[in-house]
């Protein structure tokens, strides 16, 4: 089996403690791999956080309710989206946070490149833990999916049942996740013996479940709260080789055909619902590694978490975008009315072949800190403000890079 080869540019070595999860980035730089110069791992854990404060973000934007709430809360966005998509997102609501700033007579903050890619790998880590969960929505879901003729939680479930009060003290979904998926099997025949369906697991569900199990577990059961750092995605991409994913999935092109491509879109979403895509799909996965003489690999849950960090950022990683489309966007746009050869007016702004940028961060940094000015010229000529769809930023920066 070839080894993994690494996603371009994922290089995190480090995240945050659990008390202070929220405010932990994996990062990027500049210049250390000729692939995607702009990724490599972080010093510190908090960068992305502290300047989230300290360039005044938190003043209209709230992370889960703690902030401004002029603008969206940033720690409810849920769009799996690319670190160039969500540098679009900004680029869409300049004209409105400019406005912002001038009535709240705010001085809009200026982004070194570096700075730039320490935020938006923050606004991307916010998501990596979803929502809290909702207790009342988890009882239902126990009920639905009939756990309680197999377990307890509290005073709910069968007299004999198996307690799940246990998981009360952890803190992270990464031990109630493990525990479903190294004993699925085991589940599965009790299930069958029972006469029971195997319950699917949709959305936030197990996050949910775990909000009910923390509602009304037995108290006496509960323990010191049990905290796991988040996931590691530099390990969780030695798992995936090491436990033998590569035999059925694959990753940046690499590996199996006979599963679904890991590290694809649709496995973007949060811990725990990654989670729930394993569980649901463990029983094709037992037949498909029986058949190849494949051990089902068992996870801790640091190795859990590890995985899924790995999952989830891979997410992040824009794949190259097309100089081509670029050029059209950057006509269709607009951007030529200002940036391209031959305009002759006052609000003309610097010729794209003129532009010399290290990188992309480099390019969005440069249009963060040029809006106002761009605001004004847009006006000027009386051209809308050019917004981007998901994917277009990718073609407009491999377009400029190209120059």
């Amino acid at each position: 089996m070839s080894k993994t080869r690494r996603i371009p540019g994922i290089r995190p070595a480090l995240l945050l403690c659990a008390a202070a999860a929220v405010l932990a980035p994996v990062l990027g730089a500049f210049g250390e791999d000729e692939e995607a110069p702009f990724y490599r791992a972080i010093r510190s854990p908090v960068v992305g956080g502290r300047l989230f404060m300290v360039k005044g973000c938190n003043t209209c934007h709230a992370i889960h309710g703690l902030g401004g709430a002029q603008g969206p809360d940033l720690g409810k966005a849920r769009a799996a989206l690319t670190f160039l998509d969500i540098a679009g997102v900004l680029w869409n609501h300049q004209p409105g946070m400019e406005a912002e700033y001038k009535r709240l007579k705010l001085e809009r903050p200026w982004l070194s490149s570096y700075e730039m890619v320490e935020l938006i790998t923050f606004i991307y880590y916010l998501g990596y833990f979803g929502d809290p969960g909702d207790a009342a929505q988890g009882e239902l879901v126990f009920r639905r999916n009939r756990c309680a003729e197999c377990h307890t939680v509290g005073n709910h479930g069968h007299e004999n049942g198996i307690p799940l009060d246990r998981f009360q003290s952890y803190r992270s979904p990464a031990f109630f996740a493990s525990a479903l998926w190294n004993g699925s099997k085991a589940k599965n025949e009790a299930l069958k013996q029972r006469n029971l369906p195997r319950p699917v697991y949709e959305a936030n569900d197990l996050a949910d479940i775990l909000a009910f199990i923390r509602r009304d577990a037995n108290p006496e059961e509960r323990a010191a709260d049990i905290y796991l750092p988040p996931g590691n995605p530099e390990k969780g991409e030695d798992l995936v080789e090491t436990k033998a994913c590569l035999q059925c999935h694959s990753v940046a092109g690499e590996g199996g055909d006979m599963a679904p491509a890991l590290a694809s879109r649709r496995f973007g979403g949060v811990l725990s619902q990654i989670g729930a895509a394993m569980w649901n799909h463990e029983p094709g996965m037992w037949e498909s590694m029986e058949a190849e003489n494949v051990p089902f690999p068992q996870l801790s849950p640091e190795e859990f978490s590890d995985l899924t960090a790995y999952l989830y950022f891979a997410s992040f990683v824009d794949k190259p975008g097309d100089p081509q489309r670029g050029r059209e966007l950057f006509a269709n746009k607009g951007c030529v009315k200002c940036h391209g050869p031959g305009q002759d007016h006052d609000m003309k702004g610097i010729d794209v072949a003129s532009m010399d940028f290290a990188d992309a961060p480099g390019i969005i940094a440069a249009m963060w800190n040029h809006a106002p000015l761009m605001d004004a010229a847009t006006r000027y000529i009386n051209v809308a403000w050019p917004q981007f769809q998901p994917g277009e930023m990718a073609h407009l920066v491999a377009y400029i890079e190209s120059q």
